[in-house]
């Protein structure tokens, strides 16, 4: 290295830094005050022995939780979680700064491909949302994206783990409606794998699940999350709330209460199990109070997520955010600057998972075509994020030389070396001039998009699933609906 560039980074990662760390000290010993002072409801009896065992105080389904037993178990927790995707490639770390976009669950509705009608979503919403992420490359992960409403209630959540998996092969975070659905779950996912010790070899699966705001842990909430540490299948463990509503309506208020729910989570998964994969974080939206709806696309809500991401670094473990998402009924200018302004937020703070690309409507209403139009929003700003690099290459001082006053860019070897590395090109955004676009058909970026989703809905393949695979993963559909009903 040149002696002038001794002790200098080359490239300096451009990073938004939002709390101090006099500020995360502040929030996280005031969770630890509200889990020692004001306690937890525990509803799950496995759980509610483990924490006594522990050391808390319990009464009834009420714990108190000492500030000791937190640290310590989070020093248990796994500072890193690796995740591979169904093919076995371990494409996932979860660890600092590392950030991965994927859509989320069990939007009630969706506008239709042709009739452009909002309706009530079914299985094929699902299987199409699925087969469109395994395409589009800046999704790294898939959620069932839509409900499969069409299906028996008691499985629905067996059949939108069947149509993600058998229509992409990447990662997948799941819901699932109990704890016997999730061993269903786990048990489908182990077949496409070639069987348990690979999956919890290489996890290609997530469960999301969550504790009810206020400081409320369920039976099935927290059994769901056990069931998983089982098979050593990560866990999303994080709240979902409505500041103002569920939780204080101040910023910092809503989130001592939120990582007061993830850090129980953190113990309690830990009691359960040294090194459980448990990520922390939450979805932190504000209530609109003239409404009462939920606001994805408010500036509270990336203000909350670049705080709860800074508050996961600070323990070290991955968290779970939002992103992409609006509330604006259809792919419209307030939705694209929503989901950008959201994106963009998450992408400088370094957070892990980041979810619900796509949601329209505050989380109601999904259409296929924003997914695309929002995978070029996740590209520019994932090259936003990579930064400036200023090695003498691109500082071009040799160039600027060869050129000289007065002289063109444009047929210099440098230009041609570097250029589609230094200008970011979008695959669907619109950049022709006036003329160029009316001789292609004055098409929108809207359009454009509406025209990819069917090209890959007619001709995408995703990676084909093990022989015998599906009609394993229908068995078993079959034998849990039939358990459900006795």
């Amino acid at each position: 290295m040149e002696p002038y560039l001794s002790n200098y980074t080359e490239q300096c990662t451009p990073r938004l830094k939002w709390l101090s760390e006099a500020q995360l000290e502040q929030i996280h010993l005031a969770s630890l005050e509200v889990l020692e002072r004001t306690g937890i409801v525990v509803q799950n009896q496995q759980a509610l022995a483990l924490l006594k065992e522990a050391g808390c105080r319990v009464r009834e389904d009420r714990v108190w939780i000492p500030g000791w037993l937190v640290e310590e178990c989070l020093r248990l927790a796994p500072k890193r979680v690796m995740v591979a995707n169904r093919l076995g490639q371990r494409v996932m770390p979860l660890e600092k700064n590392r950030v991965y976009y994927g859509t989320g669950s069990d939007l009630p509705f969706t506008i239709d491909m042709e009739s452009k009608e909002r309706r009530v979503s079914t299985k094929k919403d699902v299987e199409e949302a699925a087969l469109l992420m395994d395409y589009l490359p800046n999704y790294d992960f898939i959620m069932s994206y839509a409900i499969a409403t069409d299906t028996p209630s008691s499985v629905s959540d067996l059949h939108q783990f069947a149509a993600m998996t058998i229509n992409s092969s990447k990662p997948i975070i799941f819901t699932a409606h109990n704890p016997e659905n999730t061993e269903a779950i786990i048990q489908m996912a182990a077949a496409c794998v070639g069987g348990e010790d690979e999956l919890r070899h290489n996890p290609y699966i997530i469960l999301y699940s969550e504790p009810i705001s206020p400081l409320v842990h369920t039976q099935d909430g927290v059994g769901k999350m056990f069931k998983c540490f089982d098979y050593n299948v990560p866990v999303v463990y994080t709240p979902g709330v409505l500041a103002g509503a569920t939780t204080p309506v101040t910023k910092a208020g809503c989130i001592t209460l939120m990582n007061a729910e993830a850090l129980a989570g953190v113990v309690m998964a830990q009691l359960y199990k040294k090194g459980a994969p448990i990520i922390i974080g939450g979805g932190a939206t504000p209530m609109d109070m003239k409404y009462s709806t939920t606001l994805y696309g408010a500036p509270e809500t990336g203000m909350n997520y670049a705080a709860m991401t800074e508050l996961a670094q600070f323990y070290g473990l991955p968290n779970f955010t939002e992103a992409g998402c609006t509330n604006s009924p259809l792919p419209d200018v307030q939705a694209g600057v929503e989901a950008a302004l959201s994106i963009m937020f998450n992408q400088l703070c370094g957070a892990n998972l980041v979810h619900d690309v796509g949601y329209l409507e505050g989380g109601k209403t999904g259409y296929l075509p924003f997914l695309v139009v929002c995978d070029d929003i996740i590209d520019m700003a994932r090259y936003t994020g990579a930064g400036t690099r200023t090695s003498p290459e691109h500082l071009a001082v040799d160039c600027i030389h060869d050129v000289g006053p007065g002289g063109n860019y444009l047929a210099h070897d440098h230009t041609f070396k570097y250029f589609r590395q230094e200008i970011w090109s979008p695959r669907f955004f619109i950049r022709y001039r006036w003329e160029q676009w009316e001789e292609q058909g004055r098409e929108t970026t809207l359009d454009r998009a509406i025209s990819k989703v069917r090209q890959v809905l007619a001709s995408h393949k995703p990676a084909a699933l093990p022989a015998a695979a599906q009609q394993t993963l229908m068995d078993i559909i079959a034998r849990r609906q039939r358990e459900a009903r006795s």
